[in-house]
């Protein structure tokens, strides 16, 4: 029988094979949908989770009231782990590692830019589980000038098996320990090398002492809880831990707690991470599988819609089964037996696209998805549960409705539509798709004015035209020497030394207040060391005031003595209006102190405001000083003629003044548009399951015009013979979809305006969403579907009626 079943079945595919090629696209793009969502979930859920401590790794962070309000880092003071160990011997594994951005690294004649450095002490490898090839970490990592190798750099850099040691940094001489692999990519440590803890020193940090417990930079602290301590018991501990080390003053807004290694990947708080990792967000998860969901119930609808189409065509094949003794569960049975037939097809097409497609979700969203059902048994259940849903949502209603047909009345072709609950099904069905493909259309719409709006706001800087270049080797001499070197070229206008671009990652925060005031009425502020020629290559506009004068900025040099130096500062309006004052000119000639060495200085000129950050946080205070040792960058601003020209010319003086190093550069603009790289893929997810959406919807449209054309065939026929027109049978067709189309819309409208309204909630600055959104939304799904409704519709309309009624 079953042998019986699958011969026929093949039998009705190939007899019917639009629809068959129609179900199964339908259902594999439902089904690839899924699937990759499913790999991005689990990705992200499964974060650290190769670590056999996992459980019991914390990550101590801090966090410190001011009156700015609560602020939580999860870098922490160096010399906290040591205190630690000293403090809690109960908790034998306690490790520190330092990040490092980017390093030179010299073998020999041969030299390259390694970035993702890490500093670790001896216990870091009995914390995390990352894998070693060779040497002792345990004995290496604690003492100088030791490091260890990923296997991937090693094959860069080791050509040579004789090769034992390496320069690092400016002249730091490393011995290679040993080998390890390659950390997993959902790891939240990333590393290419890693340096044994001992051989940091303050000159990696611009000079910045390691051993004071006010300064944090890019160290992390991570301890294994024991099983008979938890993470609560050791809150209350803290306190007294932080009443010894910090003065009475910081001890009473400062404290310690402990992060879950399991939360990090998804923390909002505390948001940075040793390496380039980027953090998660459940909302974004659950988003992600609503979306997989919605697009599998729609293909799941087709597939419906189509059975429904196909139901007369079938009907005395079911009337002479059931005339010959077949039981309604049998034929039940049976069709459901067809579905699953389409939806393994489905599923096996599915699992090649995903495959065909992982290489370039990889590269477009920085993960390492790999589809493996030998090794991933939850994938493989997934699946299962995946080809069960999808074989029961789409066959079972099809299945009872065609079981269901009355032998005598199919034998007698008095079969017909199936009742108005069937229609009515039918209808919710497609409205359902209708208001799915308007929220994503109407989403689309509303990411696209907020990209735009990125593009096009104003910063309070002029970001064109304007090249950032390294400085790899801070020295007064280098400074001197680069900036003569570059002013000589012709097309470059203006030089400026300083951390970084307006909007950067490269500040530092500290506290600030009026320096008649305590520290009790201290803010956040984000420091800018800047030179005297800033604002003239990037643009800022003074408000109130004056800038700095070269001599200002000759009485700043690290080189005088600490009494002889003399700060001056410029701030911008936030700050100003931070501190109380409502008038720029009321801060002028007033004093202030910032966290920066305990620096009072006057305040002499007052800045319009600027974006600091990327657009998604409001504009923070913000204070410019002279600080010639984080001189790290040197902005250029350039003719655009001959530009080719001018950076073989800025290379050439760069390279004969850091000769040993790798020469690089970056547009500003490019800068900028890095920081809305995450949201700029959001877009894009947003439009192509926007257009999953409306190409399924349009397959299901089909369905449902192909079930009304078969069921209305003589009345057309009828209706032309008393002189009907084409364009009256298409509206026959056509009306009943607008309705529709109407209803789709009053539901999909609240439901967008609310999920895109809770997403623009996320940036400070953002679009209103504008009602010509929704308008679009709805006219363009009238178009579609109406364009679809058209082509089939069209083909009823210019059938022949004589072949019509004829069998009447």
């Amino acid at each position: 029988m079953i042998k019986n079943y699958l011969v026929i079945a093949l039998r009705n595919f190939l007899r019917n094979k639009n629809y068959t090629i129609i179900n199964v696209l339908g259902l594999t793009i439902g089904i690839t949908s899924c699937v990759v969502i499913f790999l991005l979930i689990t990705y992200d859920l499964g974060f650290d989770k190769f670590h056999s401590k996992y459980d019991n790794i914390y990550r101590v962070v801090q966090g410190a009231k001011s009156a700015s309000g609560t602020e939580y880092s999860s870098t922490t003071p160096y010399p906290l782990a040591p205190a630690l160990r000293n403090d809690f011997p109960e908790i034998p594994l306690v490790t520190q590692l330092h990040y490092q951005d980017e390093m030179l690294v010299r073998i020999g004649d041969e030299k390259q830019m390694v970035d993702n450095i890490i500093f670790a002490d001896s216990l870091f490898f009995q914390v995390f589980d990352f894998k070693v090839l060779s040497g002792r970490p345990e004995v290496d990592l604690g003492q100088p000038g030791k490091v260890f190798l990923t296997e991937s750099l090693a094959k860069k850099l080791l050509k040579d098996d004789n090769i034992t040691t390496l320069k690092f940094g400016k002249d730091q001489s490393l011995e290679i320990a040993g080998i390890i692999a390659d950390p997993p990519a959902a790891s939240h440590v990333n590393f290419s090398m890693v340096v044994s803890m001992p051989s940091l020193n303050s000159d990696l940090l611009g000079g910045l002492p390691l051993d004071q417990w006010g300064m944090t930079a890019s160290g992390y602290v991570y301890i294994v809880l024991p099983s008979n301590i938890t993470a609560a018991s050791m809150t209350p501990r803290f306190k007294g831990f932080v009443d010894k080390y910090f003065d009475k003053e910081d001890a009473t807004r400062k404290w310690f707690s402990l992060q879950p290694l399991r939360e990090i990947h998804f923390s909002k708080d505390y948001v940075e991470n040793p390496g380039p990792s980027a953090n998660a967000e459940y909302s974004d998860l659950v988003v992600m599988g609503v979306l997989g969901l919605f697009i599998l119930i729609i293909a799941c609808i087709n597939f419906i819609n189509l059975s429904t189409a196909l139901a007369i065509r079938k009907s005395k094949e079911i009337g002479i089964r059931k005339t010959l003794g077949a039981k309604r569960g049998q034929l039940t049975l049976y069709f459901l037996g067809e579905t699953l037939l389409i939806t393994l097809v489905a599923v096996l097409i599915s699992l090649c696209a995903t495959e065909w497609l992982l290489p370039w979700l990889n590269t477009f969203l920085s993960k390492a998805l790999v589809l493996n059902l030998f090794s991933n048994g939850l994938l493989a259940l997934f699946l299962v549960g995946l080809i069960f849903i999808a074989t029961f949502f789409s066959g079972f209603y099809p299945a009872v409705i065609l079981s269901g047909f009355d032998p005598a009345a199919v034998l007698k072709n008095k079969i017909s539509a199936q009742g108005s609950s069937g229609a009515t099904v039918r209808k919710v069905l497609v409205i359902f798709q209708f208001m799915i493909a308007q929220v994503l259309i109407i989403g689309t719409l509303v990411v696209a004015d907020q990209m735009e709006y990125f593009r096009s706001k104003p910063l309070g800087f002029s970001k064109d035209a304007i090249i950032d270049i390294p400085i790899p080797d801070i020295t007064k001499e280098n400074l001197q020497s680069l900036r003569a070197r570059l002013e000589a070229i012709p097309n470059i206008e203006h030089v400026s030394f300083t951390l970084g671009p307006p909007t950067s990652s490269n500040n530092f925060n500290t506290g600030f207040q009026l320096s008649e005031k305590g520290s009790d009425e201290s803010f956040r502020i984000t420091v800018k060391p800047v030179d005297v020629h800033y604002m003239e290559v990037y643009g800022i506009k003074l408000k109130a005031g004056r800038w700095f004068t070269e001599a200002e900025e000759r009485q700043a040099d690290s080189d005088l003595p600490k009494e002889e130096r003399v700060f001056k500062y410029i701030l911008n309006e936030s700050a100003v209006r931070t501190l109380g004052f409502h008038d720029p000119q009321e801060i002028l000639g007033k004093m202030i102190t910032t966290g920066v060495r305990r620096i009072s200085a006057e305040v002499i000129g007052v800045v319009e405001d600027f974006h600091s950050a990327s657009l998604h946080e409001a504009i923070q205070p913000v204070v410019l000083m002279h600080m010639p040792d984080f001189y790290y960058v040197a902005g250029l601003k350039v003719k655009p003629e001959n530009f080719s020209e001018t950076i073989r010319a800025i290379e050439k003086n760069w390279t004969e003044v850091f000769p040993n190093y790798f020469f690089s550069y970056e547009f500003l603009d490019q800068e900028l548009a890095a920081l809305y790289r995450q949201d700029e893929r959001t877009f894009t997810l947003f439009k192509i399951f926007a257009g999953i959406s409306i190409f399924i919807g349009c397959l299901g449209l089909y369905g449902l015009i192909s079930f009304m054309a078969n069921q209305k065939m003589k009345e057309v026929g009828i209706r032309k013979v008393m002189g009907a027109s084409t364009g009256s049978i298409l509206m026959l067709f056509s009306k009943e979809f607008i309705k529709l189309i109407v209803i789709a819309f009053v539901m999909a409208a609240p439901l967008a305006w609310y999920f895109m309204h809770t997403w623009l909630e996320g940036f400070a600055y953002r679009v209103d969403i504008q009602w010509t959104v929704f308008l679009i939304g709805v006219i363009s799904t009238m178009v579609i579907a109406l364009a679809t409704v058209s082509y089939r519709s069209l083909r009823a309309a210019v059938s022949n009626p004589a072949e019509t009624l004829r069998t009447e």
